[in-house]
């Protein structure tokens, strides 16, 4: 009698257990699909992301096909996007919707404003939440974990050479760049004013190699472009021989129009580990809240991230999508290239390294470069 009670038992709380998570199923499927039905309604979202035609168009076409919302897209990038939102703020305008940024960007005014709504308030998605979809987990560069959270991590191929003025068994570190025969033979996208990837290998150079290092560098008379687009075209049309701090999509035209220019192997003494342009940033009092909240769990999901990494060529931490293709131009995964410790210890965005890396290292920067 006793085993049978305790039969009985055992299949009440397993009974018990498959409702509640059934329950729990039908509770965030219901609330997606009205959030969805509610979107469509607002009909509009207004949000920022980088500036990239092929990003734009994609992500207009899929999100009106898929959820019935049409996308008005500020191309621009997120220091632009930040003042704009905080000057708007200040006059009572509520315009954007959504932003694309890291913690960087918004401390300067967003974040004191109170500007930012937790971002976690807007997911619904199960796969959007759980941390076992993402290589490293929940990554977030605000040390509140609750702004700006980063789904992208990777390393970029963000040195590059003329291969009819240099051979990359010349370029193997860091130091072969203060060859004397490269002298005023170097571009750079200048980290006082670029940010991104220039500001990143600066950095990266200035917390490795050190203050003296990065005075001998320029010393070397550097070519300072600060449109990258025009530190590839000084590549491609040989006033350099070695460009740094671009990368492949300031490239590809050159490429494709069979230009002799090509990214150096990766150095022997590595490279920082980039997150991008940042991840969806909710504004506070926003027009389009249920649009919103729509684009933010697509643009976290398993589809919203293989889109995003395929049209702007920044890699996911997502797991399920594949990211092995993206060496090929230029773009090494973190989550197929290192380990988290690795992660951790090569970027500088994320709040504590930015305050302690990237900003004493712009700082040294403004006082050095002419």
């Amino acid at each position: 009698m006793k085993k049978m009670f305790c039969r009985a038992t055992a299949l009440q709380v397993v009974l018990t257990a498959l409702a509640l998570a059934g329950s729990a199923q039908a509770q965030w499927q219901t609330e997606w699909e009205r959030v969805q039905a509610a979107a469509r309604k607002e009909g509009k979202l207004v949000v920022s992301i980088p500036p990239s035609a092929d990003l734009r168009k994609a992500l207009e076409e899929t999100v009106k096909q898929r959820f019935g919302i049409e996308l008005e897209i500020v191309l621009s990038n997120s220091a632009t996007t930040t003042k704009r939102v905080g000057d708007e703020f200040k006059a009572g305008v509520r315009y954007f919707d959504v932003i694309t940024s890291t913690w960087d960007a918004l401390s300067y005014n967003l974040l004191p404003m109170g500007v930012i709504e937790p971002l976690e308030q807007s997911w619904i998605l199960p796969e959007v939440k759980d941390p076992a979809n993402w290589w490293g987990g929940h990554i977030w560069t605000d040390s509140a974990k609750k702004f700006a959270y980063s789904p992208l991590a990777y390393m970029l191929d963000n040195i590059w050479y003329n291969t009819g003025h240099a051979k990359p068994e010349e370029l193997r570190t860091y130091d072969d760049l203060l060859n004397p025969k490269w002298k005023g033979k170097i571009a750079f996208w200048d980290p006082r004013s670029a940010g991104g990837a220039a500001l990143g290998i600066w950095g990266y150079l200035w917390l490795t190699k050190g203050e003296g290092y990065l005075r001998k560098l320029a010393q070397q008379n550097l070519l300072l472009v600060e449109d990258r687009r025009l530190v590839a075209d000084s590549l491609a049309r040989a006033k350099v021989a070695i460009a740094i701090g671009a990368t492949y999509y300031s490239y590809a035209s050159f490429i494709k129009a069979g230009l002799p220019v090509k990214p150096l192997p990766p150095s022997k003494e590595g490279t920082f580990v980039s997150v991008g342009n940042g991840g969806p940033v909710v504004v506070k009092n926003h027009p389009h809240p249920n649009a919103a909240k729509v684009y933010v769990n697509w643009l976290l999901s398993k589809d919203g991230q293989n889109l995003y990494s395929k049209a702007f060529g920044q890699a996911t931490r997502r797991l399920d999508v594949d990211t092995k293709w993206m060496p090929e131009i230029g773009v090494r995964p973190a989550k197929d290239s290192i380990t988290i410790d690795d992660f951790y210890k090569g970027q500088n965005a994320i709040e504590e390294r930015d305050l302690t890396v990237r900003r004493p290292a712009l700082e040294f920067a403004r006082k050095i470069l002419q």
